[in-house]
């Protein structure tokens, strides 16, 4: 446990010093003042859902890539496989800290443009967690084997970002509905859009069950890539 609390200590740090939660806290008022008053009331709902689907997830995908770059380039990475913190906690602690400033920058969004559509917090929250959680750890998983941003940009996190991001045209009703329910994002999105309006049991319960599957996917994928190009192990 002591390991774990260190990583998130460390992870605060290197976030706040790289003004990760001020940038945060101002963009995500001045986006909220602009959703506020050009975009129509009955459409506020929507694209929230949206917005959170491609803000949070390009956040925190990004944000995690390059903590792991930050320190590969420190040489902290050589510190830390030499010190009792196992693979599955450095995981943690970066999908924990990144999710957790995500709800953050949801609740002010939706405290400043939500103009009292918000109908279920808890959708909202679970939504945003799933999406901070399984994004940080595609970045991480992704960037693993990488030590330069233009090396793990092109073309993985661009083709990845794309695919990830694309219910975002479920929103708009363009195309098929069923293209997009075969991308594991629209799980989490549907949960946003629940937390502004009704969204039916069977929608409901795909995603919960699809936002569960991303999340074990997501983690099995950062944990295999951490362990085989990082060199943090389990012990």
């Amino acid at each position: 446990m002591s390991a774990m609390v260190a990583a998130l200590e460390l992870d605060v740090r290197l976030q706040a010093r790289s003004n990760l939660y001020r940038i945060g806290v101002v963009v995500a008022a001045l986006f909220g003042v602009a959703i506020r008053y050009l975009v129509p009331p009955e459409l506020v709902g929507r694209f929230l859902g949206a917005f959170y689907l491609v803000a949070v997830g390009g956040t925190t995908y990004l944000f995690g890539a390059s903590m792991v770059l930050l320190e590969k380039s420190e040489r902290t990475l050589e510190a830390l496989r030499a010190s009792p913190l196992r693979a599955r906690e450095y995981i943690a602690a970066k999908a924990l800290t990144l999710s957790a400033f995500a709800v953050v920058e949801g609740a002010i969004l939706v405290a400043v443009a939500g103009r009292g559509t918000l109908r279920s917090p808890l959708h909202l929250l679970v939504g945003i967690l799933v999406l901070g959680i399984c994004y940080t750890l595609v970045g991480i998983g992704q960037v693993a084997p990488h030590r330069s941003v233009t090396g793990f940009l092109f073309p993985g996190a661009v083709v990845v970002s794309l695919v990830l991001q694309l219910p975002v045209y479920y929103v708009a009703e363009i195309g098929p509905p069923a293209i997009w329910y075969a991308i594991p994002s629209q799980g989490p999105l549907l949960l946003l859009m629940g937390a502004f309006e009704p969204i039916g049991g069977g929608r409901l319960a795909y995603a919960v069950g699809v936002s569960a599957g991303a999340v074990w996917a997501s983690y099995a994928f950062a944990r295999a890539r951490i362990r085989s190009h990082i060199g943090i192990a389990e012990r």
